[in-house]
């Protein structure tokens, strides 16, 4: 009876402690984004926003796009905000996917950080259609700022900086974010998009091949494996080489080589690498063929003048 209670008290214990790693594993940290943090940015929804979004600014200047694109690059105003003439940047056109009280929203400095703002989203879930405080901050003393989101659809955001830690009160800001993970793949915000297929896409978010790529490709080597024949089989002897007379023909109806694709048939369907080389190669080699075939034609006619001239 006492080693069944032991044994009782012993599962009753690990049960316990699975229980525990099991709410553990749902618990996850945010890592505020910044030029020393390891996490959190493959989620930023903000990455590249000037380019993906609406982003407009009122009040003193300050370059945008250093805010978006990860660099932590700390810009300044040209000149101090103030609460009659706040910093304002509004960023539109967001995604309509739900916080599900899942998503954080901040910024990040390196120097002269702000030290009274106001952070808001616009809300449009079920209708709600109306701007909610998210922050409202004075007498901040830190060089970044985080707080989680309330449930809710936001369009739009609103960052607004009323005064900032600089001796002529001009504020610096690295980074704007928004980390929702529910609304961003990792890494879509370096504009490279994959989906459940496995597909993935650079300069696009609808990729229909395994790599697709919106744009131009540098490499120092690119090896295409085929199972498609390479054709060697032309210098079989019992290939049938096509006549010229019949390739004269041909090319004069349809205005490209036969087995070649047409301009109009590439500008649909695009170009098959692996495919056109080979093709390429097929038809050279099939006029190696021709040449030597006229060589020896030329060579012949050579002895047969030669031998009219001597009879002469």
């Amino acid at each position: 009876m006492e080693k069944l209670k032991i044994y009782t008290c012993c599962l009753t214990v690990l049960a316990s402690l699975l229980g525990t790693c099991r709410l553990n594993a749902q618990v996850s940290s945010v890592i505020i984004p910044s030029n020393v943090s390891t996490g959190s940015l493959e989620k930023n929804l903000l990455f590249y926003a000037d380019q993906r979004f609406q982003v407009t600014r009122q009040g003193p200047s300050i370059p945008i796009a250093p805010l978006f694109d990860g660099s932590f690059l700390p810009q300044t105003t040209s000149t101090a905000p103030t609460t009659a003439n706040p910093l304002v940047i509004l960023i539109e056109n967001l995604p309509s996917a739900h916080t599900q009280s899942g998503a954080w929203i901040g910024w990040s400095t390196r120097n002269w950080r702000s030290t009274r703002f106001k952070i808001e989203g616009y809300d449009t879930y079920n209708g709600n259609n109306q701007w909610i405080e998210l922050a409202n901050v004075s007498g901040h003393s830190s060089r970044h700022f985080m707080t989680a989101m309330p449930q809710g659809n936001y369009t739009k955001l609103r960052y607004t900086f009323y005064e900032a830690s600089s001796p002529e009160g001009r504020l610096q800001l690295s980074e704007l974010f928004y980390i929702h993970p529910e609304a961003v793949q990792a890494y879509e915000g370096l504009m490279v998009k994959y989906d459940a297929s496995g597909n993935v896409g650079i300069g696009t978010t609808e990729p229909q091949a395994k790599l697709a790529v919106n744009g131009t490709i540098l490499a120092t080597e690119v090896k295409v494996k085929t199972d498609i024949a390479v054709p060697d089989y032309v210098f079989e002897p019992d290939y049938e080489l096509p006549a010229l007379a019949d390739i004269e023909i041909y090319v004069k109806e349809h205005r490209h080589l036969p087995e070649i694709p047409s301009a109009a048939d590439i500008e649909k369907d695009g170009l098959n690498l692996a495919e056109m080389n080979l093709l390429l190669l097929k038809k050279v080699e099939e006029l190696t063929l021709h040449l030597i075939e006229l060589k020896k034609e030329n060579e012949k006619q050579g002895e047969q003048i030669k031998t009219l001239m001597g009879q002469n």
